[in-house]
């Protein structure tokens, strides 16, 4: 009698086994970080000796399969993107080691780095890959639409330049956030979507480090921002509040971008703003609730907030 048992338990586990094998082929992998800094230190020791003019030429050829899509001039100007591939072949020499040193210890920091973050947020998860390269000085973390996916960037050139012990982990706190952020907050043009990401992100990797100093919450890049904005807090808010509807790049580059701007305040101090503000709505909400407010309800408690710096003319 136990022969047939154990015929019928061998064909079950056998076809238990082919079901899993079946799965494992048809299985996407999981998201995960890929490293592709050499491809940029490879290049630049391959060409050392090549014409500018040319150098620039084989690199556009030579990255545009690097990661499809990143290395591409998307929306710069072609001789913008051109002096920005020189730019970055110049000066690498000054970050080589550093550069170098990130390849090297990235991945583990990012792997803690995505432990400790999942102690305040349990059901984060890594949903989309994510990549360590050379950014062409373009950023030090961040997502990117590439392809009609969204992927994360981590830039080791900047990463190189502007980070430390003390940075790096509210660093990844913010981008960590961002990559979690997305699974509820749908991304938008309006710059007030991006106040909301990005002043959260902020507000996040400030809760997460205890006495974070401005420097570690990137709030001193490229200059200090608190300091300049701070005694014309009401002129900044409502510079702000004018511009929250706009989907223009000429308005948001001064509250987000790192280059010098013709207003009165530092490049970047929308993130001090937006830092302010979501401050003021955490007052009553916890970090989860935060992360989870629905974009109808973002908006209102984001005019609520504006709306306790006073009028605006």
């Amino acid at each position: 009698m136990r022969i047939p048992s154990i015929r019928l338990a061998f064909r079950l586990a056998a076809g238990l086994l082919c079901l899993a094998a079946a799965a494992s082929v048809n299985a996407k992998p999981a998201p995960r970080l890929v490293v592709l800094t050499q491809a940029f230190a490879q290049f630049f020791d391959a060409t050392a000796q090549v014409p500018e003019a040319e150098r620039i030429k084989r690199f556009r050829t030579q990255f545009a399969t690097v990661l499809p899509g990143f290395y591409a001039p998307r929306q710069r100007a072609e001789a913008g993107y051109e002096k920005q591939i020189a730019f970055s072949l110049k000066t690498f020499p000054e970050i080589r080691t550093k550069y170098e040193q990130v390849a090297r210890d990235f991945p583990k920091a990012f792997a803690q780095g995505q432990q400790n973050f999942r102690r305040s947020f349990p059901d984060y998860r890594l949903d989309v890959p994510v990549y360590l390269l050379h950014s062409l000085n373009e950023m030090d973390g961040g997502t990117r639409e590439l392809d009609g996916k969204v992927v994360g960037i981590f830039g080791a050139d900047v990463i190189a330049r502007i980070h430390n012990p003390a940075t790096l982990k509210p660093f990844l706190d913010h981008e960590l956030f961002h990559l979690y952020h997305q699974r509820f907050f749908p991304d938008c043009d309006a710059l007030w979507c991006s106040l909301w990401q990005e002043g959260l992100a902020v507000y996040v990797a400030a809760k997460l480090n205890p006495g974070a100093t401005d420097e570690a919450l990137l709030l001193t890049q490229p200059r200090p921002i608190r300091r300049e904005v701070e005694p014309r807090l009401n002129e900044a808010m409502c510079s702000l509040s004018a511009k929250l509807e706009s989907t223009k790049q000429d308005d948001y580059a001064p509250f987000f971008f790192g280059r010098a701007n013709d207003g009165p305040f530092p490049p970047r101090y929308g993130y001090l703003l937006g830092y302010l503000l979501v401050s003021k709505i955490g007052e009553t909400m916890t970090l989860d609730q935060l992360a989870k407010l629905p974009p109808d309800k973002v908006k209102p408690a984001l005019l609520g907030a504006l709306a306790s710096y006073g009028s605006c003319p």
